[in-house]
């Protein structure tokens, strides 16, 4: 006698995987659309937040270092008011860099030049003026630092008290992707920073 085949019970159905047409997870052609969505997102918010980041400390980097420059250049002075030699920072650049050089400087001397090699930045003016430190900055880095008065792109600390002439000289130092600081020097040589663009936190802003 032949037995009747019973149906398979919800038991079995559920150990042999149940319906044969459903599935579970991902395609392939699925998680290649994840990976080039999560791809552009990277390209559009990531690396130009972490490139503006990378921007913004460097400025403060160079920043930091223009404000003990300045120190440095009234101390210079401080130290020669004996021979009552002023101290100059001149700033320059070419198409490849910008630069400043601290240096001493009689009235009426020839100033140094910062796009020369350091070590070399006073050798085309007098033999009055020693070279004291030149800080160079390469275009390709994206920092550029650019000082402007009517007086044009120096500022003398003149003997015996260190005063800076021209009083109100502006030094901006600025980030090709992201940062901007500004510092002014008053006639007194005191430095105050500030972000025009409000890129740099902690600092007034604007200007």
């Amino acid at each position: 006698m032949t037995r009747p085949v019973s149906p398979a019970s919800s038991h079995d159905r559920a150990r042999h995987g149940g319906c044969r047409g459903s599935h579970s997870g991902f395609t392939i052609i699925e998680l290649m659309t994840v990976l080039i969505v999560l791809g552009i997102l990277i390209t559009v918010v990531v690396v130009p937040a972490v490139r503006g980041m990378a921007g913004r400390q460097r400025v403060q980097g160079v920043q930091a270092e223009l404000l003990g420059d300045l120190q440095l250049a009234r101390s210079e002075q401080a130290q020669r008011s004996g021979a009552a030699m002023p101290v100059q920072i001149t700033f320059g650049g070419n198409a490849d860099l910008t630069c400043y050089v601290i240096h001493t400087a009689a009235s009426g001397i020839p100033s140094c030049n910062c796009t020369l090699a350091p070590g070399n930045a006073c050798s085309g003016a007098a033999a009055s003026s020693v070279e004291i430190k030149t800080m160079q900055f390469p275009r390709v880095a994206g920092v550029s630092v650019a000082a402007s008065s009517p007086g044009g792109s120096k500022i003398v600390f003149a003997p015996p008290q260190g005063l800076a002439t021209p009083a109100g000289l502006v030094i901006d130092v600025q980030d090709a992707t992201s940062g901007q600081l500004r510092t002014t020097v008053s006639g007194t040589g005191v430095p105050s920073v500030c972000s025009p663009d409000g890129s740099i936190r902690g600092v007034a802003t604007p200007c």
